[in-house]
């Protein structure tokens, strides 16, 4: 395979990763950050139609925006997870950098 080639299979994979969906936790890590914010400032939260199927019903919503804690979170989404999307896990520090509202609220 020539190297032009490989290059621009390279980009192509790039695109292709880059305009993926956040995961579904990640998804609601952000939503909840976005409500713990102090000012209206903040940017709208953009979520798949997995999490908008769950957030349809506003008892999950407000199970998932009253949650305590991560693994009562994750609980939560793996209940409401009607269509079985694996979910993935991330390390602590990576999601205390991500999300620092949730963070001092040792959520995470």
């Amino acid at each position: 395979m020539s190297k032009l080639i490989r290059l621009e299979a390279l980009e192509t994979f790039k695109e292709e990763l880059s305009a993926k969906k956040p995961e579904l936790v990640l998804q609601v890590l952000n939503l909840l950050e976005n409500l713990k914010a102090k000012t209206q400032d903040e940017k709208m939260v953009r979520i798949s139609a997995e999490l908008s199927a769950i957030l349809n019903d506003e008892k999950n919503y407000e199970k998932i925006k009253n949650a305590r804690d991560l693994n009562e979170l994750l609980e939560l989404i793996e209940e409401m997870n009607e269509a079985n999307i694996m979910l993935k896990i991330y390390p602590s520090e990576s999601l205390r950098s991500s999300f620092p509202r949730l963070a001092q609220e040792s959520f995470l």
